[in-house]
């Protein structure tokens, strides 16, 4: 095989007409398979690093007007040397993604798009970087058909051979019971997704794989948008349940119930009445809202708790409740779930991985907020 000219395979995402409930049908499917893992999706340009003993490119998807061959931007990067010192004992295929720490593709993508020397200049504050998330042939040993499962754990060898600030390794984890929980949390940190993988697909040059769920790309489209209204707050826990004991700040007194700020680890370990406590409790931040809706007779309907409320937010929950009893918020909910549904009432609805997106406190009427449009 070439290589340099062999096509790279091609991630396989979900037709845009796909209704939302049947793209998170398919997702629980592959996580009760047991036969998937993911990995973070980081907005970059995606590259690969061919080093042979003749010679050594690293590449773009792209293919140049003037080569007809995919383009190649090593001199444009202060980690290649350091790639191409790290493999001289046969044939080596790396893929990876070019980034930008802070900046997204096309911030990349306008410095590789540079004259050589003016993409060198445009770093001199902050440089690309490079995240390895595959391995397709090392050392002479090719692995196309190897499973993925099995390419990846190459990752950490190949990272610590190259062994550059620059450069990086993405991790892969099991898409279990975790994997909508995790996603969410990628979401909320401003993530764009992730990509799934059949562990036993092989790499076929520009394929999708023999079967079109093998490579998933998973977005924030996934979610939904809910409009619905505060009716209540739930009460902090009590109990920190943190793995920083030793160095954590917020304790109560539970024999006199007197809140304390300081280091009171050493009285607790030797079994004097100071216990740790939470951050929302030590403040009185409440731990969550409570959001309803209208169903079609203008009766209340609960639909679900919101919690991972920002500490302002909190605080004003706190201080002028009733200011934001009944206010109109959008929260995104990773499944909305209807299979327990009893009838039109709202009972039974399910929204997993509720997190509150924005406050609509002048934007839209309480009104608006109904059960019809989440059935709809």
């Amino acid at each position: 095989m070439d290589y340099f000219k062999s096509e790279p395979m091609k991630y396989w995402n979900m037709p845009t007409n796909t209704p939302l409930e049947t793209r998170r049908q398919h997702l629980e499917q592959m996580i009760a398979s047991g036969d998937y893992i993911y990995s973070r999706k980081y907005d970059g340009n995606w590259s690969r690093a061919v080093i042979t003993k003749d010679a050594a490119a690293l590449q773009t998807r792209g293919i140049s007007v003037k080569t007809k061959t995919y383009g190649e931007v090593q001199d444009k990067v202060f980690f290649w040397n350091d790639v191409v010192k790290a493999f001289d004992n046969g044939d080596t295929v790396i893929l990876g993604e070019i980034y930008l720490p802070g900046g997204i593709d096309k911030d990349c993508g306008s410095i590789l798009r540079c004259l050589t020397q003016k993409a060198l200049d445009r770093q001199k504050t902050t440089k690309l970087q490079w995240r390895i998330f595959d391995v397709l042939a090392l050392d002479g040993k090719d692995m196309f058909d190897t499973p993925v499962v099995e390419r990846v754990k190459h990752i950490p060898e190949v990272v610590k051979r190259i062994n550059s600030p620059l450069v990086f390794g993405i991790d892969y984890y099991e898409m279990n019971e975790n994997f909508f929980d995790e996603i969410n949390a990628i979401f909320e940190d401003g993530g764009e997704g992730v990509v799934c993988y059949k562990k036993s697909a092989v790499y076929i040059p520009g394929k999708r794989g023999p079967h079109s769920w093998d490579s998933v790309k998973v977005k924030q489209e996934i979610t939904s948008d809910i409009d619905c209204f505060i009716t209540g707050v739930e009460p902090a826990t009590r109990a920190y349940t943190g793995k920083d004991l030793q160095n954590w700040p917020l304790w109560m007194n539970s024999r006199t119930g007197e809140k304390l700020y300081g280091n009171y680890f050493t009285q607790y370990r030797t079994g004097e009445p100071y216990e740790p406590i939470s951050k929302n409790y030590y403040f009185n931040w409440p731990g969550a809202i409570y959001v309803s809706v209208y169903d079609k007779n203008g009766n209340i309907v609960p639909l679900c708790k919101v919690a991972g409320l920002t500490e302002d937010f909190k605080t004003e929950l706190r201080d002028n409740f009733k200011e934001w009893e009944f206010c109109p918020v959008t929260i995104g909910g990773m499944m909305i779930s209807t299979a327990q549904q009893v009838d039109d009432s709202g009972l039974g609805i399910s929204i997993r991985h509720p997190n509150l997106k924005s406050i609509r406190k002048d934007d839209i009427d309480i009104k608006d907020c109904t059960l019809e449009k989440i059935l709809s």
